[in-house]
């Protein structure tokens, strides 16, 4: 029963990663494409940080939950 739980924790985890990064992804190119206001250079720093963040939090997710990816049939 206790792996269960623990097995749980990990894909509850994982799709919280996911989430996240997605959002930090969509966050970053809606500041860059929308935000007007802001001056140029805060405005690129700003929408690449939340991209570089988005993108490494996709590549942990991928090296640390290797046991829930789904693999090819090949």
């Amino acid at each position: 029963m206790e792996g269960s739980a623990s097995e749980e924790l990990r894909r509850r985890q994982r799709r919280q990663i996911g989430i996240l990064a997605w959002v930090l992804l969509i966050a970053g190119a809606a500041i860059l494409l929308f935000l007007d206001r802001i001056p140029l250079p805060v405005r690129l720093l700003m929408g690449f940080v939340d991209l570089v963040a988005g993108a490494g939090l996709l590549v942990l997710r991928r090296q640390k939950f290797t046991e829930f990816r789904k693999t090819s049939p090949r």
